[in-house]
């Protein structure tokens, strides 16, 4: 195994439930009735333009999605630039360790470059990673393996020499779909069904010591 490539929401920092939160907050404002668990269920993992685009339709907002989005950062903010947040309990000693071990490392995200890029430097642990993949750098998204066989030719590397950690459902099926080992992260607060994964580890540390475990 000659690299890592990271998910970020979930896997990186706990930000599920707190940016799913605030734009329940804009639809309930909007009129729109809907809970969190609903919202969780059925868009964790999605591009924020296909969330909004659905939601427009849905509730019959009459928007655009860059209207929405404006609405949205008016009434309840954004989360990734303004919210409180912290690394993932575990995920900067781990990052060091591959660091160390002269392992490469990326992100590969369904998330705007924007917010993906403003979370790193807010967390402090951009200068690890040597690629990044951003939602608005491929055509498809995941569940489509675009993302992630993009970074792997970033890094220079075959799709079998490359470890994914992934949280959600449609993470770890797009790993799948690009023939890449992935672990799936069940440490969030948000915990999904990752059984389809080729591990399950409910922590860092669990995956560090699975890592050590194999000499990496």
């Amino acid at each position: 195994m000659k690299a890592v490539l990271f998910d970020m929401d979930g896997v990186l920092l706990d930000s599920e439930i707190p940016s799913f939160s605030l734009l329940r907050n804009t639809l309930v404002k909007k009129g729109a009735e809907i809970t969190l668990e609903d919202l969780l269920e059925r868009y964790t993992g999605v591009t924020s333009n296909d969330i909004y685009a659905e939601l427009i339709e849905k509730y019959s907002f009459g928007q655009s999605v860059d209207e929405f989005r404006l609405e949205h950062r008016r009434l309840s903010g954004n989360y990734y630039m303004e919210g409180p947040m912290s690394p993932m309990p575990g995920v900067v000693e781990l990052l060091e360790h591959l660091c160390d071990h002269g392992k490469r490392m990326a992100v590969v995200s369904s998330t705007h470059s924007q917010n993906v890029l403003f979370v790193l430097n807010r967390l402090s642990i951009l200068r690890y990673f040597d690629a990044i993949v951003c939602g608005d750098m491929v055509e498809k998204t995941k569940p489509s393996p675009e993302g992630y066989l993009k970074a792997t030719e970033y890094l220079g590397l075959a799709p079998s020499d490359c470890l994914i950690v992934e949280d959600s459902p449609i993470g770890i099926r797009a790993a799948k779909n690009a023939g890449i080992m992935v672990a799936g992260y069940k440490g969030s607060e948000h915990v999904q069904d990752t059984s389809q994964a080729d591990i399950q580890v409910a922590s860092h540390g669990e995956l560090l010591e699975w890592l050590l475990a194999r000499g990496m």
